[in-house]
Order: structure tokens, then C-alpha cells, then sequence
């Protein structure tokens, strides 16, 4: 299995981006140039939620909010690891977002999101299902944004670890699957699926321990742009995602015990085959001496043998019983 689908913007380059800004006990949307004139003014608090878009343009976008060259380059490149760096007035925080689209495979999406006291800027490439429920939501819950920033960050990360749940969930599901099927007939179609099924993991254990220490790291007291009151429940969000990933070491150890069991099990069914084998070639060996001796196809009229025929039929008959009493009184069958 190949490494997590990070799905590429379907139009690189081109800026899809949207707005939302507090006016009064509202979040109404406006147009984006709006809206980071008014972060930069020390207005909002604002949202901004960019779909794809390449370096230089994100560069002239967010100018009026001074964003740092590395954070913008590390913004717009897709294959960072979960982090958080801190920039003094804003934070810059890379996540994922998962789907367990395949039967052995996730499929990755970074999201990026830039937090200061009065903005939140979010960039992503297609649709994120984080980014797309706070959007449907934000405007039935204006306090989402309207209490800062950070409430809509911590929204954004609590639907991220809940769509990592199901993920757990699945895995469960297919090992039990995979037990059964070990057990009720072995096949190499199975070993196929136990590995995919373990890379897979692996590629998602990748990001969920890095993840889980960029959501711890944002619970400290050291980020000047997460208020107190919301870290609790950025506390509560790592929990979950901590158990997700002590879900995925312990399905790890399953997986593990599952393919030494599968490998054991071929063994087994391989001994098996040779034992039948052998029996057959032991049972057969001493047809094979009185076959070669008498000739299959000498006539036994020659040795004047009125009955030899049958006599010779009849010895093959008593040998093959012989040696099959033999191989049962040593317990070899």
C-alpha cells in the first residue's frame, strides 16, 4: 500500500477563498480583501478560509497582516507533519484530517491554520469536512467566532478527532473480519489484506503521534493567542485523540499477532498437504517393487501361472493395507 492520498487542489494557483466577520450578535460573510483589511486594522474577529492557492498569491492576499515567508511557504506546502510554530502575535498550526475511504487505506488532508488574537485564517486543497461543518454552522452559532478566534480553532480541531473515531472503529471491525477468516480457510488473498491493513495503520500512526503533541503543546500556557478559558477544552480534545492513538498501538499488537497467526496457520495446512503426501508415496512404494518385478503388461500364462493374475492383484491389495496398518499402529496418521 502506498503512503496517505493528500488530495491536491483540483486548480493550483487559483484562489478559492471566503469570509466571515462579526457585525454585532451576527457572522455575516464579505468579501476576503475585507476581511484582512479589517484583521489588520485591529478589527474582527475574522474568519478566512483559503481552498488552494499557490505561495505568491497567499502573499499578496494576507500582505496587510505581515505573515511571515516560512509560515506562508509552510501554509501553502502540503506535506508537512502536524506542528505548531510560533510567531509571536500568531501561531502558525498544521493538522490532518482523515478518511478511511478504502478498505486498507487512509486518505490524508492537511489543513493549515494561522490563529491570531483578532483573525483566523485556515487554508486547505478541496473540500475538508472540519472547515465545511464550522461554515454550516457558524452562522447558527455566532459566538463561535465572535469570543475569538480560538473558540473557532478549538471547533475546528474537536470535529477533526471526531471523524478519527469512526477511522478506529473500522479498523476494529476488519480485524474481526480478518480473525474469522483466518480461522475458517487461510488464503495468501488474506496475508495480501493483513499487510495493506497494517501499512495502513502504520501511515496513520504517523500522523495521529504528532497531531496529539501539536493539540498538547496548544494547552500550555506559552501561546499568547489562545486565551485560558479555552485551553480545557483543547485538553479534552487531546484526550480523545490520545485515545485514538492508544487504539492504534493496541490494533497494531492485534495486527501483528493476527499475521503470525495467519503465517501459522499456512504452516500448518502446508505440514498437512506434505503428511497426506507421503502417506500416499509410502503406501505406493511397495506397489510400485511388485509392479516393476511382475511387468504391467507380462502375461501370466507364461509362468504357467493358472491364477497369477489375481494372485498379483490380491498382494498389491494386502501391501497397501499392510503399510496403512503399519503408518496407524506408529501413530504417523
Amino acid at each position: 500500500m502506498s503512503e496517505p492520498q493528500i488530495v491536491p487542489s483540483a486548480h493550483p494557483g487559483e484562489l478559492i477563498a471566503s469570509a466571515w466577520r462579526v457585525v454585532g450578535d451576527e457572522v455575516r460573510p464579505c468579501p476576503v480583501e475585507d476581511a484582512v483589511r479589517e484583521a489588520a486594522a485591529g478589527g474582527g474577529p475574522v474568519w478566512i478560509d483559503i481552498d488552494g492557492c499557490d505561495a505568491e498569491t497567499a502573499r499578496q492576499l494576507l500582505e496587510p497582516l505581515r505573515i511571515h515567508p516560512l509560515a506562508l511557504e509552510d501554509m501553502v506546502m502540503q506535506v508537512n507533519r502536524p506542528k505548531v510554530d510560533d510567531y509571536g502575535d500568531y501561531l502558525y498550526i498544521a493538522v490532518h484530517t482523515a478518511r478511511w475511504e478504502l478498505p486498507e487505506k487512509p486518505a490524508l488532508r492537511e489543513v493549515d491554520v494561522l490563529l491570531g488574537k483578532r483573525f483566523i485564517i485556515t487554508y486547505h486543497e478541496g473540500e475538508t469536512r472540519s472547515v465545511t461543518a464550522a461554515a454550516k454552522v457558524l452562522p447558527r452559532r455566532p459566538e463561535l467566532l465572535s469570543r475569538g478566534p480560538a473558540v473557532l480553532l478549538h471547533f475546528l480541531l474537536d470535529v477533526l478527532v471526531d471523524n478519527y473515531l469512526p477511522i478506529a472503529d473500522a479498523i476494529a471491525v476488519q480485524i474481526d473480519e480478518l480473525e474469522d477468516e483466518v480461522f475458517r480457510k487461510p488464503n495468501p488473498r488474506i496475508h495480501v489484506q493483513i499487510l495493506r491493513l497494517k501499512r495502513g495503520m502504520a501511515a496513520l500512526r504517523r500522523i495521529v503521534g504528532p497531531q496529539r503533541d501539536t493539540i498538547l503543546a496548544l494547552t500550555r500556557d506559552e501561546f499568547a493567542a489562545i486565551p485560558g478559558e479555552i485551553r480545557p477544552y483543547l485538553r479534552d480534545v487531546y484526550d480523545r485523540l490520545a485515545r485514538v492513538g492508544d487504539l492504534l498501538d493496541s490494533y497494531r499488537d492485534e495486527v501483528a499477532g493476527l499475521l503470525d497467526l495467519h503465517l501459522s496457520q499456512i504452516s500448518n495446512r502446508m505440514n498437512q498437504v506434505i503428511m497426506v503426501l507421503t502417506v500416499a508415496a509410502t503406501v505406493a512404494l511397495p506397489l510400485t517393487v511388485i509392479t516393476s518385478y511382475y511387468g504391467m503388461n507380462l502375461k501370466m500364462a507364461a509362468y504357467g501361472w493358472k491364477y497369477g493374475e489375481p494372485f498379483v492383484l490380491g498382494l498389491m491389495a494386502l501391501t497397501a493395507l499392510g503399510t496403512w496398518w503399519w503408518l496407524r499402529r506408529n501413530r504417523w496418521l
